[in-house]
């Protein structure tokens, strides 16, 4: 019965390094909207590549539930140069760009 248990936890513990990752607070230094691909790329001051293959842009796609509320958070960000923290996670599917999925406006 331990071994089982250990067995589990163990497998639990493996997804927490596939997780997303937070960059560091910092501006957004370019807006590059793509509607052929459904959303937006963005570049950080502090990059993160989330352990996707491309991490030059991050990639706000268009699907994102809160796509419109996020997008004005960081267009508003790149606009007045505040600083913003954002989280990755997961990669774009046909170009491997770090997938954003919340925001904090500093």
């Amino acid at each position: 019965m331990k071994k089982i248990i250990a067995v589990v936890l163990m497998a639990f513990s493996s997804f927490g390094s596939v997780a997303g990752e937070w960059n560091q607070a910092g501006k957004i230094t370019k807006v590059y909207p793509k509607p052929t691909r459904n959303g937006i790329y963005f570049t950080h001051e502090n990059m993160v590549s989330g352990g996707c293959t491309r991490g030059t842009n991050l990639f706000l796609s268009a699907d994102e539930k809160l796509f419109k509320e996020t997008y004005t958070l960081l267009l508003s960000a790149y606009v007045t140069g505040k600083p913003i923290k954002i989280y990755v996670d997961g990669c774009q599917a046909t170009h491997e760009y770090p997938l954003i999925k919340e925001v904090i406006a500093q």
